[in-house]
């Protein structure tokens, strides 16, 4: 295998490795998405043939504390029923966010590790053409006349 040959696979392999963690980083990212929607999306749940129960988001419902009295707060339970809180569960949140944590970690990593790869052969690259060329020699520049002059 010839040194330009090397180099390629060297880079295309860095360049994978940056488009793995991006890879990576777009599915904790939807995980991260799929959880902020049940946290702030109001739902409802299919009770029977009667209809269905309107329940408010985790984050967004009405705790009792607009009435004018220093009543005490509720929990979500308390507020939108018990039937609104089997249905979206922090249990089962913390789950998912749990699962996306590797992803998110391994994904800094591989786009990190890949991007600072090609950065620094490119870095490398400018140097050793600017080793290659010879060396301008500094020499002062001729004072111009005022504008518009002809000599």
């Amino acid at each position: 295998m010839t040194a330009d040959a090397h180099e390629i696979t060297f880079r295309q392999r860095a360049s994978r490795k940056q488009t793995q963690g991006i890879s990576l980083l777009l599915v904790a990212g939807c995980i991260w998405i799929a959880l902020a929607y049940q946290l702030f999306a109001p739902f409802s749940i299919q009770r029977d043939s009667n209809g269905s129960i309107e329940c408010a988001s985790r984050v967004f419902y009405d705790d009792g504390a607009d009435d004018g009295r220093r009543s005490r707060l509720k929990t979500y339970a308390e507020a939108e029923g018990t039937r609104c809180a089997v249905a979206r569960d922090f249990a089962d949140m913390l789950g998912l966010l749990v699962l996306s944590l590797p992803f998110a970690a391994i994904g800094i990593f591989q786009c990190t590790s890949g991007a600072l790869t090609l950065a620094l052969r490119h870095h490398e690259d400018e140097l050793a053409l600017k080793a290659e060329r010879p060396a301008e020699p500094a020499t002062p520049a001729e004072p111009a006349g005022p504008a518009g002059a002809t000599p």
